[in-house]
């Protein structure tokens, strides 16, 4: 290997020069982009674990007889959804304590003169995601006036989120690894056109183009280890502060820590960086001698 890169000084061409470092540069931020990735995918899986909570409004009726007969059917079809744990009515200290923030400390006289809802809190099972269209048209199937609400704190706002934040982390690793490859295409060709004569000298002496194109290929293999091992040694060390000092303040930054399988998805970064800049050298080498033929 050694021998083969020594008949084209490549790293003589200012542009090979810089490769490595611009190399290292690229794995870095596609690192970083893909920690943001895998990231809000295991914040996805762990809100996924959450046990999702509905609260069912039925409203107030004037025979207890009647409001007590509806609320047992609606628990009867809540239970019979699939993936329900459990079903249970909201008790009157815990409905007291929900409006105390609108009329305050009221007296039990004026608290009972109030008209309110009877509430059903419905939870599912670990990872049940429920349908809300269809809780609320088996609800409103029995009391036609019932609201149905997630309550819990693992539903929609976090999700979306850290949805969109997965296409954002995953979308940006894309662009900066085919960045990455118009970079090694461009300093190649840039780098056969100076060594245009010493190419012309090779073919003279009987070398074919694969072994010409080859060099280029080694040598684009060498910078993208070099560059793409100290990238990612960067982009780990970053990823590794951002996770775990913030927790040395008592607070955190990143909402979910990288699971094994999280850092063996990273690993390939570097490993992907390499062969893409390696085949863009190659076969930019490969067109661009059959250019100069």
């Amino acid at each position: 290997m050694g021998g083969e890169a020594l008949d084209l000084p490549l790293d003589d061409t200012p542009a090979s020069r810089f490769l490595a470092w611009l190399i290292g540069g690229l794995v870095f931020l596609a690192a970083l982009a893909c920690a943001v990735a895998v990231l809000a995918q295991g914040a996805i899986d762990r809100l996924a674990e959450r046990p999702r909570i509905l609260t069912v409004a039925l409203p107030a009726v004037d025979d207890p007889a009647e409001g007590e007969a509806e609320l047992a059917r609606v628990r009867a079809a809540l239970e019979a959804l699939p993936g329900v744990a459990w079903t249970v009515l909201v008790s009157q200290e815990e409905l007291d304590k929900l409006v105390e923030p609108w009329i305050g400390r009221a007296s039990a006289e004026a608290r009972a003169e109030l008209i309110l809802p009877r509430l059903v809190d419905v939870r599912f099972q670990p990872g049940v995601v429920p349908d809300l269209e269809e809780v609320t048209r088996r609800v409103r199937a029995i009391a036609p006036a019932a609201m149905v609400d997630e309550t819990s704190p693992s539903g929609g706002a976090l999700e979306e989120v850290a949805r969109r934040l997965r296409w954002i982390g995953g979308g940006a690793g894309l662009l900066v690894l085919t960045v990455l490859v118009v970079v090694v295409v461009l300093v190649t060709r840039a780098s056969l056109d100076l060594h245009d004569e010493t190419v012309d000298l090779l073919r003279l002496l009987g070398a074919p183009d694969r072994y010409v194109a080859r060099q280029f290929e080694l040598h684009a293999m060498a910078s993208a280890l070099r560059g793409g091992s100290v990238g990612f040694a960067l982009a780990l060390g970053t990823i590794l502060g951002l996770v775990h000092l913030p927790a040395l303040f008592g607070t955190r930054l990143v909402p979910a820590v990288p699971r094994p399988l999280d850092w063996i998805l990273l690993a390939t970064v570097p490993v992907v960086a390499a062969l893409l800049v390696t085949l863009s050298a190659r076969f930019a080498a490969i067109h661009g001698l059959a250019r100069l033929r």
